[in-house]
C-alpha cells in the first residue's frame, strides 16, 4: 500500500494533478503596420497584463479585416481595435468597450490624405480622376475618414477615382505614392512622421491634402479627430478577469515599460462613438450598410 501511494503521488506531480494550469487569455491586436510591429509595439503590454492578472496572455496580431473575422468565431478574449472594428463588434457581436486608447497627443487621432511633392494635388477636388490606395473599409484613419471627409466635400471615392485600391498595410500605401506607384493615399495620423522617424521616407516628398492646422492635435493631419484605439472585452471574457484587465489598463502611466514599447501615455475611460456612427451611416458602411 505504501508503495501504491508513492507511485500514485509521483504520477500527479508528473502530470501536474497537483495545481491547476493558469488560464490563457487571448488579445487580438490591430496590426495596419503588419503583424511584427503590432508585437513590437504591444508586447510589453502582454507582459504587463500577465503580472496583473496572473493568467498567460497571448498577443494575436492581425490585418485590420481578419481581426473582425477571428472574433466573430470566438477565438478571442480581448481586442484593441480601431474605433470603426468597435463599433462593428459592438453592434454585431455585443463587445463591451472598456477603455480608450491615449497616444502622446491624446485620446484621438485622425486621418490624413497624402499626395506626392510636385504632383498638383493639394485639395480634395484634385483627387478626382486619380489612382487612390487606402486599407479596407473597416480601417477607421485609412479609409473611414477620409471617405466621410470627401462625401461631404460632394467627392464619392467610390466612384470619382480612376482608381481605388486596398493596400494590406500603412508602409505600403506610403511606400506606393513615394514611388509615383499611386497618386494618393489615406493613412492614419502619426504614420509620416514615424517613417521619417525610421528613415524610411523624408516629410519633404509629401504633401497633405486638405491639411488641417489644430494646436490642439500637432500631427499632419486632414480630417477631423476621432477617438482613439478600444480595449474591448468579448462575450467569451468572464467579468472578473474583465475587471482587472480595466483596472491594469487604468493604472498605466506614460513611465510604464509597456507604455514606453507603445509609444503611448495609457488608456482613459471609453470615448462616446456618436460622431464616428454618424459617418459610418452616412456612408453605408457595416454595420449600418
Amino acid at each position: 500500500m505504501k508503495h501504491f501511494f508513492a507511485g500514485l503521488l509521483a504520477l500527479i506531480t508528473l502530470t501536474g494533478w497537483n495545481s491547476p494550469a493558469s488560464a490563457e487569455i487571448k488579445i487580438g491586436i490591430n496590426a495596419p503596420r503588419g503583424e511584427l510591429a503590432a508585437m513590437k509595439e504591444f508586447g510589453a503590454l502582454a507582459t504587463y497584463l500577465e503580472q496583473q492578472v496572473g493568467d498567460k496572455i497571448t498577443l494575436v496580431p492581425n490585418k485590420v479585416a481578419n481581426l473582425l473575422e477571428q472574433t466573430e468565431k470566438g477565438e478571442l478574449d480581448f481586442v484593441l481595435a480601431n474605433p470603426v472594428q468597435t463599433i462593428i463588434m459592438a453592434e454585431e457581436q455585443g463587445v463591451i468597450p472598456l477603455v480608450t486608447m491615449e497616444q502622446k497627443e491624446g485620446p484621438r487621432f485622425a486621418g490624413v490624405i497624402i499626395a506626392k511633392k510636385g504632383s498638383g494635388i493639394t485639395k480634395a477636388e484634385d483627387l478626382k480622376g486619380k489612382k487612390v490606395m487606402a486599407l479596407s473599409s473597416s480601417a477607421a484613419a485609412a479609409y473611414v475618414f477620409q471617405s466621410y471627409h470627401l462625401t461631404k466635400k460632394g467627392i464619392n471615392p467610390r466612384k470619382d477615382f480612376a482608381a481605388f485600391v486596398e493596400g494590406k498595410k500603412l508602409d505600403d500605401l506610403v511606400l506606393a505614392v513615394n514611388a509615383g506607384v499611386m497618386d494618393a493615399a489615406f493613412i492614419k495620423s502619426g504614420t509620416l512622421e514615424d517613417m521619417a522617424k525610421e528613415g524610411k521616407i523624408s516629410l519633404a516628398d509629401f504633401v497633405i491634402v486638405d491639411e488641417r492646422k489644430d494646436p490642439t492635435f500637432p500631427l499632419l493631419h486632414t480630417t477631423q479627430t476621432y477617438p482613439e484605439w478600444f480595449f474591448t472585452a468579448t462575450k467569451k471574457a468572464d467579468a472578473a478577469t474583465t475587471k482587472k484587465i480595466k483596472a491594469a489598463l487604468l493604472k498605466l502611466t506614460p513611465a510604464d515599460a509597456a507604455c514606453k514599447a507603445a509609444t503611448i501615455k495609457g488608456f482613459v475611460d471609453a470615448l462616446p462613438l456618436d460622431e464616428l456612427k454618424t459617418a459610418l451611416k452616412t456612408l453605408q458602411l457595416r454595420p449600418y450598410k
